[in-house]
């Protein structure tokens, strides 16, 4: 009997001391309703009358693809699935990459390119985005 009561007077305050824990992460994360204790911040006061404001569609930054042969195939063909950026934001590549792309986007996504239409633009890409003609 003296045993038991040892082991509960033991035990009891670690298992006050867990539980005031679990509790404390519990409350954590709840927030409280604001209150008069919290900080409220104020708009300023100015008005204009003059200002006017347009919300409409984030722009979208279009880059304008090199001019060539082959450029209304990439238009017409690789603008299905993405945007030019994708393109213009590559690193620099030698033409061999640029075919390992188009294969890429042919065999591995299913873009749907013809294989004359392929070589052209394969063509188009390893013409104008290479390393020693990109502009710097």
């Amino acid at each position: 009997m003296r045993t038991r009561k040892w082991y509960v007077l033991a035990v009891t305050p670690m298992f006050l001391l867990a539980a005031r824990g679990l509790y404390a992460d519990f409350r954590a994360g709840y927030y409280t309703p604001a209150g008069p204790e919290t900080i409220h911040q104020t708009l300023p006061n100015i008005v204009s009358t003059d200002a006017t404001y347009d919300a409409g569609q984030y722009p979208i930054y279009y880059p304008e693809l090199a001019a060539g042969d082959g450029k209304d195939d990439v238009e017409n063909n690789c603008e299905l699935c993405h945007s030019p950026r994708y393109i213009t934001m590559q690193p620099v590549m030698p033409p061999q990459a640029w075919s390992d792309e188009v294969n890429k986007m042919r065999k591995t996504y299913g873009a749907s390119i013809p294989d004359d239409t392929a070589q052209k633009i394969i063509q188009y890409l390893g013409t104008h985005y290479t390393p020693e003609t990109r502009k710097r």
